[in-house]
């Protein structure tokens, strides 16, 4: 079976599609075979990158419906990624704990951001009891400056675990969004820098 990651946060604007976008093309480029799974409905963000993205030949792997899915093509996966609903309900969460191996949740530094974050958290240990799965991940991090050093410290003295891997926030995602690609393949002066903390990210997953 695939080791399967959910992308989950309370909080929009954190870059939740973007993360798992980004993360199957990682996995992909290490060679693992990668299947991201768009749960959200309402948006469809990641479907419609995808969609955009067959304007340039794809983005090199497949990224479905939860309707579109058939065991047949689960069974020679190496990781299965799930972008979830926006801001999902309680008994979703909760579902999301059964069957994910890892629930990652992107949070930006901002306090604002943070406490909503250890809500979350909060939450899926006491209601699941999921906090070995738990794994919280800082985006949109400023490159300049420790802002996301001292979030990542401060969410680790509250007990919880974060990925040493900060995604920086830099333009080359937003052009990639826009053009349904991945940001290295973007015509940009941070685009190398932007992928390289993606896929430093995978290594720590998978």
């Amino acid at each position: 079976m695939p080791r399967v990651i959910a992308i989950t946060s309370e909080k929009g604007g954190v870059g939740k599609s973007t993360l798992a976008v980004h993360l199957a093309g990682a996995f992909h480029e290490r060679g693992l075979h990668a299947l991201l799974i768009d749960e959200d409905g309402r948006v469809g963000s990641s479907l419609r990158w995808a969609e955009r993205a067959k304007e340039r030949g794809g983005l090199g792997f497949p990224v479905l419906t939860p309707d579109d899915i058939k065991p047949k093509k689960l069974g020679n996966l190496d990781v299965l990624l799930i972008d979830t609903e926006g801001r999902p309900k309680r008994r979703e969460l909760r579902q999301l704990a059964e069957r994910a191996d890892v629930i990652l949740v992107p949070s930006g530094p901002s306090a604002l951001e943070l406490d909503a974050t250890r809500e979350l958290l909060d939450y899926l240990d006491d209601e699941t009891n999921a906090a070995r799965k738990l794994r919280v991940v800082l985006t949109r991090v400023p490159p300049v400056g420790r802002a996301g050093e001292e979030a990542r410290e401060d969410l680790r003295d509250g007990g919880a675990t974060v990925c040493n891997t900060l995604v920086r926030h830099y333009a080359a995602y937003q052009k990639a969004a826009e053009a349904g690609a991945l940001a290295r393949d973007i015509a940009d002066t941070k685009a190398a820098t932007a992928w390289e903390d993606v896929m430093s990210l995978s290594r720590e997953l998978v």
